[in-house]
């Protein structure tokens, strides 16, 4: 062959090897739970949750909470039918700030919770209140392991179909709560003997494996609760966004126990 022909002939295979590369190489709009279990999506999953600087989350909840006697600074405000919903942006795993639109016995309320830190700070009818609680209870303002935490409770996960979420591809993988794990997890805030039954339904992005939302239906009751029937639906968007989520200047120290008062309850 002669000489210009070679070298037509080599840029031509470099060329075609360089689209080849071009096409096959862009894994973007590919599906990565191919060829996964349903489990092995969970836990691929709960890593790129936990793995995660900045989310937003959605939240709605329903149901209705019991406590025994000896809890009425909770127990008497949460007494009655649930409705909750709530939406803000969460740093993990010690920062978030959720504006809060509640129902509690049919009384309407609308509130900020925010945590920065150690310190969990409540905004409502135009105050600050610097919340006095305890570590365990400022834990569970950990909205960034509420994802990789609900999913750890499935037992015996299967694949429920798929669907898109916010405009991203997902798989949706479902499962029944695992008592045991659920108690584990729950001892160090609710107290023992908290064996919820129920399921889990987790809708997972294909082309990322990060969770778009989840979804916990759980009943129970134990020493710390009396009985519990709860809905709750967390949905997660803007990954990655740049957050700024700072304490409220000038907030009022406040305890629990004057919650009821605070809100007329």
């Amino acid at each position: 062959m002669p000489r210009p022909l070679r070298l037509l002939a080599a840029a031509l295979a470099c060329a075609a090897a360089l689209a080849a590369a071009a096409c096959g190489g862009d894994s973007g709009g590919g599906d990565l739970t191919e060829g996964l279990t349903p489990a092995e999506v969970l836990e691929r999953s709960a890593e790129e949750a936990a793995a995660l600087e900045s989310f937003r989350i959605a939240l709605d909840a329903e149901g209705s909470v019991e406590f025994p006697p000896g809890s009425e600074a909770v127990g008497g405000l949460l007494r009655g039918p649930l409705e909750l919903s709530g939406e803000g942006p969460v740093a993990p795993p010690d920062r978030a700030s959720i504006d809060v639109r509640v129902s509690v016995s049919g009384l309407p309320l609308q509130v900020n919770v925010t945590r920065v830190g150690d310190a969990v700070y409540l905004g409502a009818l135009g105050q600050d209140f610097q919340l006095t609680v305890s570590p365990e209870q400022v834990a569970l303002l950990d909205l960034g392991a509420l994802y990789p935490s609900l999913v750890n409770w499935v037992a015996e996960p299967e694949q429920a179909g798929e669907e898109e979420v916010g405009g991203a591809p997902t798989v949706r993988i479902r499962g029944a709560i695992d008592p045991g794990r659920a108690e584990a997890e729950l001892a160090p805030f609710l107290g023992e003997g908290l064996r919820p039954t129920g399921s889990v339904e987790a809708w997972v992005g294909t082309e990322d494996l990060v969770p778009r939302r989840v979804r916990l239906e759980a009943r129970g009751e134990g020493r710390g609760v009396r009985e519990a029937d709860i809905g709750l639906t967390a949905t997660l968007s803007d990954f990655g966004a740049d957050v700024s989520i700072e304490a409220p200047a000038g907030a009022r120290r406040l305890d629990p126990e004057q919650l009821g008062a605070l809100i007329g309850g």
